[in-house]
């Protein structure tokens, strides 16, 4: 092949990279979106990680990047993100590092975004695990609340259904993002 084929194939190839590309950011855009409709509220990192690359610092010590797909608290809200954190085989260098870095996945590089979406469906079903888990314990809860309640109305007589709902109004949970079940 001549070069002006080659240059002809890498910009057909290029171009139909670039459309699928597109393509998946608009798919991740609208998962995203939709899960921030459901007002999950809730922390999870998938346990898998997405990329895992090793490097050396000056002193030769070993630097291991790794990459996590998650569903965290981010520019406002809660988004599908990539955490990266970095694990320095030098204790005095490890001390001053911060925990992870954060960005949205869609800001992520293109090879992350396109292996995040092999890991997708698992992330969903993780965060379900985790909303039927708070929610079992957040019904045993409400029992205990509710039994309370009665004990107490039977001693102190009946409460101000109005007061009641103002104050519980004002601490509905789908307006603030809820933190995980310890």
């Amino acid at each position: 092949m001549t070069i002006n084929e080659e240059l002809y194939r890498l910009g057909n190839s290029a171009r139909r990279l670039n459309d699928g590309s597109d393509q998946l950011n608009r798919s991740i855009a609208a998962i995203d979106s939709l899960l921030g409709r459901l007002m999950i509220g809730l922390d999870y990192v998938h346990p898998r990680p997405l990329s895992e690359h090793t490097t050396y610092d000056a002193s030769g010590k070993r630097v291991i990047e790794i990459s996590y797909l998650a569903y965290l608290k981010l520019k406002g809200g809660y988004r599908l993100a990539l955490k990266t954190v970095k694990v320095l085989e030098s204790r005095s260098a490890a001390a001053g590092q911060i925990p992870g870095d954060l960005i949205t996945l869609l800001e992520a590089p293109r090879r992350l975004r396109y292996r995040a979406i092999e890991q997708l469906p698992e992330l969903v079903m993780g965060l379900a695990e985790q909303v039927e888990d708070m929610l079992g314990a957040m019904e045993r809860r409400v029992g205990i609340a509710n039994s309370l309640v009665a004990h107490l109305e039977q001693i102190a007589g009946p409460t101000d259904m109005n007061e009641t709902h103002r104050a519980a109004e004002s601490a509905t949970s789908h307006r603030r993002q809820t933190l995980p079940a310890l």
